[in-house]
């Protein structure tokens, strides 16, 4: 499948910025609002995915510490490692920079940046439940506190960040594309004699010619490591009668899409089919229940109509899908804040994105098929476009 190139398209500048300062602006004042309804002096964020979703901000150095102070009126200040103050220092939603060294205690660094930038006496609202916030560093700064308390303040950007605007929504289009694109160049790469590595050279190379930023590594699985669900390859030879499990990805400026599929190195065996034909008629009869007004649960209970009376249920998981949106490796995913799953009353609403993917994992093989979506005013949008089918590839 040809997908024209992104990259010329994007304009030569030092620093990207994804949406229009209005956009940020927005974001800034729900936030913001938020402080003065709790009568927080300021909260500090953590997760490099809000981080993004505020500020536009993104650096490959998220993985040492960093901080954005959110005061309640004014630009946020960002507490980072003194490599990252470039970056900082142009984009233009952040209002001030705090430098970490090598050398430094990132907390000591922390708290004199609040009781430099914030009123002393107010509490300070803290993203406690972010995945890179540690109880060794909330202790630190519990003790080192000076003039506040700290208190948890979770789940404030995400409330936002569920509803995708028109213009992220176009994002997500041009990564599925792009997701697209990796995905045929893998499934045309697929051969005996071949390794995963060749096939997962060439999906990496399909989607980022097709204009992707970096992304957590995809999925290409052969053979009876199929069987083993969140592995990848390594090196492992495609042999005839071979199950390949393929699951392209692609971000364009932070915003995600996936597409899975299977192959059959050869003709498929009647377990096969069987499998395949279970999975795909669960992600049809998912995509067809997704609308707005729906819940979550009922998606779910609709998609595993499919496995009534099938000894494979048990394999089938509790959740058919997750959010997708921002990410930065090793995560592409939001479903820590909503996804797909049994029971959960959830009423979905235009604007929600998400990673439909059944699968299914017996003792010999597993298997998977896959589309992004989001929830449209009048139904669902379907965002990749590919055969959806089980594919037997002549050897």
């Amino acid at each position: 499948m040809d997908v024209a190139p992104l990259a010329h398209q994007l304009p030569e500048e030092r620093l990207h910025q994804p949406f229009p300062a209005r956009h940020y602006q927005n974001c800034l004042q729900l936030v913001q609002a938020d402080l003065a309804s709790r009568g927080l002096a300021a909260g500090v964020l953590v997760d490099p995915e809000n981080l993004f979703w505020l500020t536009g901000y993104r650096s490959m150095g998220y993985w040492t510490f960093q901080a954005l102070i959110v005061p309640r009126s004014g630009l946020p200040i960002l507490v980072s490692r003194i490599f990252n103050k470039p970056l900082s220092e142009a984009t233009p939603t952040i209002g001030g920079f705090e430098t970490i060294g090598d050398s430094d205690d990132a907390a000591s660094v922390l708290n004199r940046a609040l009781q430099k930038h914030v009123s002393r006496g107010g509490d300070i609202g803290f993203e406690t439940g972010a995945r890179n916030f540690t109880g060794l560093l909330l202790r630190a700064l519990e003790q080192q506190a000076q003039g506040f308390r700290i208190l948890d303040w979770n789940g404030v950007c995400e409330q936002h960040r569920r509803l995708k605007t028109q213009d992220q929504l176009g994002l997500m289009r041009k990564a599925a594309d792009a997701a697209v694109a990796g995905l045929d160049a893998a499934l045309r790469c697929v051969a005996p004699g071949r390794s995963e590595n060749d096939v997962a050279a060439a999906m990496l190379a399909g989607s980022v010619r097709a204009g992707s930023d970096f992304f957590r590594v995809p999925l290409v699985v052969t053979g009876p490591a199929t069987a083993l669900c969140f592995t990848t390859w390594e090196r492992r030879v495609i042999r005839p009668g071979h199950v390949v499990l393929l699951e392209s990805a692609s971000c364009v400026d932070r915003y995600h899409a996936m597409i899975a599929r299977t192959c059959i190195v050869g003709r498929a065996s009647d377990d096969h089919r069987a499998v395949a034909g279970m999975l795909l008629d669960m992600l049809d009869r998912a995509i067809d229940a997704i609308r707005p007004g729906v819940t979550s649960g009922e998606v779910f209970a609709a998609a595993n109509q499919a496995l009534e009376g099938s000894t494979h249920y048990r394999r089938a998981g509790q959740r058919i899908g997750y959010s997708i949106g921002i990410g930065f490796p090793p995560n592409w995913a939001e479903g820590h804040f909503l996804d797909l799953k049994a029971d959960d009353p959830t009423i979905l609403e235009p604007g929600m994105t998400f990673h439909v993917v059944p699968s299914m994992f017996t003792p010999d093989f597993g298997m998977w098929f896959s589309e992004s979506v989001a929830v449209a005013s009048s139904g669902v949008e379907v965002l990749t476009h590919y055969p959806r089918q089980l594919f037997e590839l002549e050897t």
